[in-house]
C-alpha cells in the first residue's frame, strides 16, 4: 500500500513537470527581446482598427436603428423649445430634421439641462448635440463640431429700471445669471469680476429670477434674449445693454472621431447655407438670416 502511494506521487509530479514545461515557452517569448515587439506591434494595430470600425459603424447603427438621436436643451427659444403643442420646435430642431432625412431616418428629439447634454454625448448616449451650441475652446478639447450655420455672442439682459448693468464684461460687484454648461457659463467665468454667479438650467428660470431681482443681470446669448425680450407680456420690463462679446461660430456637436458622420453633416450644412434654406429658416424662428 505505500509502495503504491509513493508510486502515485511520483506520477503526479511527473505530470506537474510536464505541464509547466510545456507552458514555458511562449512565457519566455513574451518577455524575451524581438520576439516581445512582435505581440506589442499587434496589440497597438488592435485598437485602431477598433477605432476604424466605430467610425463607419455610426453611420450603419443610426440606419439600423432607424433614428438619430440628438440631444438638446428645449429651453432656448427659438433655437429649441416646447411649443404651444407641448412639441419641440425652434431652428436646431428644424436643421436636425434636415440632417436626420439625409441619413434616411426619423430625428429623436431628447431634452434635457444643456450642463449634461455634452457629457451624454461623449459617452454614446446621442448621436449629436443641437442647441445653439457655441465652439467655445474648452468645448472643442472634448468634441468635435460641425461647419458653422450661423454665429452667436453673450449680451447682458437686466431690468429697465436698472443703471448698475453696463455691459456683459463689466461685472463688478454683481450677483450674475448664466444657463449651467452653457457657451456664456465658460465665457462669464472668463471675464469673472462679479460678486456671485447663479447657474440656471434655462431662460424661463433665468429670466424668471431677473425680474424678482434675485440676479442683477443675466448673461446669455443675443438670438434668445432678443426673441425672449421680443414676446415676453409680463409687466416687468427688461432691455439688453451693452455690445454682444465673445462672438463665436454655431454648429451641430459630434464626437470626436465620428468622420463619416461630420463629413455628411457638413456637406448638407454647406448645401443649405448655399441655396439659401437656412437663412429662410432663420428667418422663420429668428427674424433674420444668422450673422456668418
Amino acid at each position: 500500500m505505500k509502495k503504491l502511494r509513493i508510486t502515485s506521487i511520483l506520477m503526479v509530479i511527473a505530470a506537474l513537470w510536464f505541464v509547466t514545461a510545456c507552458g514555458s515557452k511562449p512565457a519566455a517569448t513574451e518577455t524575451s527581446g524581438k520576439p516581445s515587439e512582435k505581440p506589442a506591434a499587434t496589440s497597438a494595430a488592435a485598437p485602431a482598427a477598433t477605432a476604424s470600425t466605430a467610425k463607419s459603424a455610426t453611420v450603419e447603427d443610426i440606419k439600423k436603428k432607424g433614428k438619430l438621436i440628438i440631444a438638446t436643451s428645449g429651453n432656448f427659444r427659438p433655437i429649441t423649445f416646447m411649443n404651444e403643442q407641448s412639441q419641440i420646435a425652434g431652428l436646431d430642431i428644424d436643421i436636425g430634421n434636415m440632417i436626420a432625412e439625409k441619413l434616411g431616418v426619423k430625428a429623436e428629439f431628447v431634452p434635457g439641462n444643456i450642463a449634461g447634454l455634452i457629457p451624454g454625448l461623449i459617452a454614446g448616449k446621442f448621436d449629436l448635440v443641437m442647441s445653439g451650441l457655441t465652439a467655445t475652446d474648452e468645448r472643442k478639447k472634448i468634441i468635435d463640431f460641425s461647419v458653422p450655420y450661423g454665429k452667436d455672442g453673450t449680451i447682458a439682459a437686466t431690468l429697465q429700471d436698472n443703471s448698475k448693468v453696463e455691459d456683459a464684461t463689466k461685472l463688478g460687484g454683481l450677483v450674475v445669471g448664466v444657463i449651467g454648461g452653457s457657451g456664456t457659463h465658460s465665457v462669464i467665468k472668463e471675464i469673472g469680476g462679479y460678486k456671485e454667479l447663479k447657474e440656471y438650467p434655462g431662460n424661463a428660470e433665468a429670466f424668471t429670477d431677473l425680474k424678482a431681482g434675485r440676479i442683477d443681470t443675466y448673461a446669455v446669448g443675443n438670438i434668445a434674449a432678443k426673441d425672449y425680450i421680443k414676446n415676453d407680456k409680463s409687466d416687468k420690463a427688461l432691455k439688453l445693454v451693452g455690445a454682444v462679446t465673445a462672438i463665436k461660430p454655431m454648429g451641430v456637436g459630434i464626437r470626436k472621431g465620428e468622420d463619416e458622420l461630420k463629413g455628411i453633416i457638413d456637406t448638407l450644412i454647406e448645401e443649405k447655407l448655399k441655396d439659401g434654406t437656412i437663412d429662410k429658416l432663420a428667418t422663420k424662428w429668428v427674424g433674420a438670416p444668422l450673422p456668418k
